[in-house]
């Protein structure tokens, strides 16, 4: 069990700990389990208009999702510290934006017709608030959106625990994914 509870401290622990499953070849293996949970999930399969996001420092990878035909798919995009999704039309209209994350350039959506949500995370607590890189991207924009889309937490099994306490600032989501 973590004994950290400083935020800024269990972000460094995240990060290392991230690390230690890309070298060691355990993030691959995670990535496709969690794909598999998500694509034998009623949720997922219910759904036609899913946001993902395209991976940074060793999160799990969902990006083979985006080759399926039968679903809608949105990728996030940083817009004057705002959050703001849009289409996913093809791996080629991706650009490097904030924090060098691929993006897409198209029109951004409204967010309401939005199912599910797929959120990378640092880390998880067994109450569904996530640890983020500490930016508040998606908790401001749940904060601002009342949104009918199931919101799902992606983070490693060993990094979903109660090591952090959330704050008035943090956003409950509706459910985590682990492997």
């Amino acid at each position: 069990m973590i004994t950290i509870q400083n935020k800024n401290e269990l972000r460094k622990y995240a990060m290392q700990k991230r690390n230690s499953f890309a070298d060691s070849g355990v993030l691959e293996n995670k990535s496709s389990i969690i794909i598999q949970k998500i694509l034998n999930s009623s949720e997922f399969n219910n759904s036609n208009h899913i946001a993902l996001y395209f991976p940074i420092k060793n999160e799990i990878d969902l990006t083979s999702l985006l080759n399926l035909k039968d679903k809608n798919f949105y990728l996030p995009r940083c817009n004057n510290n705002e959050l703001e999704f849009v289409k996913f039309e093809g791996f080629n209209l991706l650009k490097s934006g904030t924090y060098g994350i691929l993006e897409p350039t198209g029109e951004k959506i409204n967010p309401e017709i939005l199912d599910i949500i797929y959120i990378p995370a640092l880390m998880a607590n067994k109450m569904n608030y996530r640890l983020g890189y500490g930016k508040g991207y998606y908790d401001r924009f749940f904060a601002k959106y009342n949104l009918k889309a199931k919101k799902i937490i992606i983070v490693p099994f060993e990094l979903h625990n109660d090591a952090f306490i959330q704050d008035e600032f943090d956003f409950q989501c509706d459910n985590t994914i682990s492997a």
